[in-house]
């Protein structure tokens, strides 16, 4: 039952999240939709210590899910003080952390991706850390268009 909740909350999440992404940011929706973000990559975690199927126990995979909280709260705590620009950073590095998640989740349990990589080693490695580039490259560059009418604080 806990695997069942742990997938829902992770649907929902990269599609609250990626939704958020696209939506004005500011408004209503874009908080509310922040919100329904925030719950469910919080419930999304929670899920994720109940799941011991892989290692029998404490692994990898739960030490992910508290790195991942970091990302999630320090975005949570800075809008809270109206920082924008780490709330920027910090929500964008939560989805792209939750996207290489899924990405990892894909290579474990979908037959097409499994086999893809006993094709080509690594393939899911090489995703992640194309994504990981990918941030680290637009996130400064489209800063700006998400942090409209402020200026950029230098991230400490």
């Amino acid at each position: 039952m806990i695997e069942v909740l742990h997938v829902f909350f992770g649907f929902a999440s990269l599609v609250s999240g990626f939704i958020v992404l696209l939506k004005r940011k500011g408004n209503s929706s874009h908080r509310l939709l922040g919100r329904v973000y925030f719950i469910c990559m919080l419930a999304l975690n929670v899920t994720s210590f109940g799941i011991y199927k892989l290692f029998g126990g404490w692994g990898v995979f739960h030490w992910m899910a508290i790195a991942s909280l970091a990302p999630l709260v320090a975005g949570y705590v800075a809008i809270r003080y109206k920082n924008l620009n780490a709330h920027y950073f910090f929500i964008c590095w939560s989805y792209i952390g939750l996207l290489c998640a899924t990405i990892s989740e894909i290579f474990v349990h979908v037959p097409l991706a499994v086999f893809l990589q006993s094709k080509v080693p690594h393939l899911d490695t090489a995703l992640m850390l194309s994504l990981i580039g990918a941030g680290l490259y637009l996130l400064p560059k489209y800063q700006s268009r998400y942090v409209r009418g402020k200026r950029p604080t230098p991230m400490p």
